[in-house]
């Protein structure tokens, strides 16, 4: 059932169940389930699920598929199979496909698995060997939905934890032409079961009609249950921010504990005084109050140790001398390569080598 009757707003959920999250992310679907499209709203999920989870003959399927949710049930659209959805390419072509069968005046992509930091997200278990979506993929994928077709992402909401961090938010709004206007993500880290997908499509029906994307926005996360922060996507403050982040690491050697301790009369705290103002020009909403760098966006300055090859990998780290203080461990960069990472899973102490694909779409 593709719909090209434009509606108001468009939800697309990309939802990771290819891991032990398996259960959770099919929970979300049901979730949405409970209220539906309707006639302002389209919701369009893509979910993956191994297998294990598995109540009655409805949810007994693995693999990928593409569902169009209505009020009580979802209509299955697309069975992609066995599909990694930790690459990159997957989740252009199904942001593309969802543009461009359920259009709408405005719209919101979801993205809802595991999260870490400037390393990645999305870890499949489902193929021969674990793959993990890098980030600075994960982003060219989001960016190119603009560069190749032109789309525009109203809303991009980071269901997943560890994403409200500096690198991430420069990450989307690197180039002066940024495909995503705004993100949602937690303050802190994100409770296991996710989202409240009932309450985010309750407010996004209820909130149709508001032009303003900004009480929109505030509306979604003042619905939630939990500490939530949306940011503006842009470049000229962001780029700033980095300028900032750079000049400080020419002046000192300990950033965290100067982050932590902003009384002395030294000149990086002014300077981090410059990042905090910019950064609070920058916040939509909060769902608590904000105090700049120390209260919500992370700071990634120390114990970076052998993943400084990762996060090298980031815009934000290129042209910015702020990298060279995390740079103390070029030792271990020999055995890293840019397409392999250790991941430990939050049920187990033990390490898996998952692999990062490429994005590739032009």
């Amino acid at each position: 059932m593709y719909n090209r009757v434009k509606k108001k707003w468009t939800i697309l959920i990309y939802a990771d169940g290819n891991n032990e999250m398996e259960e959770v992310i099919y929970k979300s679907l049901l979730a949405c389930e409970k209220i539906g499209s309707s006639n302002d709203i389209n919701i369009v999920v893509e979910i993956s699920k191994l297998g294990n989870y598995r109540t009655d003959e409805k949810n007994s399927w693995s693999g990928v598929r593409r569902y169009y949710v209505e009020n009580g049930h979802s209509i299955l659209i697309e069975d992609l199979g066995k599909t990694n959805t930790a690459d990159p390419n997957n989740l252009y072509d199904f942001i593309q496909w969802g543009y461009e069968n359920y259009k709408a005046e405005q719209f919101i992509l979801v993205l809802s698995d595991h999260g870490g930091d400037f390393i990645g997200c999305f870890t499949d278990l489902s193929l021969k060997v674990p793959y993990i979506m890098g980030i600075p993929e994960m982003i060219q994928a989001i960016n190119a939905i603009r560069t190749n077709l032109g789309y525009i992402i109203d809303v991009l909401v980071l269901d997943m934890c560890y994403m409200n961090c500096i690198e991430i938010i420069y990450e989307l709004g690197q180039d002066k032409n940024a495909t995503v206007k705004s993100v949602i993500t937690y303050m802190d880290s994100a409770a296991y079961e996710g989202l409240n997908y009932e309450k985010l499509v309750i407010s996004a029906n209820e909130y149709s009609d508001l032009k303003d994307l900004k009480l929109f926005i505030k509306d979604l996360i003042d619905n939630q249950d939990f500490n939530m922060i949306a940011y503006e996507i842009n470049h000229d403050k962001l780029e700033q921010v980095k300028l900032l982040f750079s000049e400080i690491g020419k002046k000192t050697e300990r950033p965290l504990d100067m982050f932590k301790d902003q009384t002395e009369n030294m000149e990086p705290v002014g300077l981090i005084k410059s990042i905090n103002e910019l950064l609070e020009s920058l916040v939509i909403y909060s769902k608590k109050h904000f105090k700049g760098i120390n209260s919500s966006i992370s700071i990634t300055s120390r114990d970076v140790g052998h993943l400084i090859f990762f996060y090298k990998k980031l815009a934000f780290s290129k042209n910015n001398f702020w990298v060279t203080l995390l740079n103390n461990t070029n030792k271990y960069n020999v055995f890293l390569q840019k397409d392999k990472v250790n991941v430990y899973s939050p049920i187990t102490s033990e390490s898996k080598i998952h692999y990062i694909l490429k994005f590739s779409r032009s």
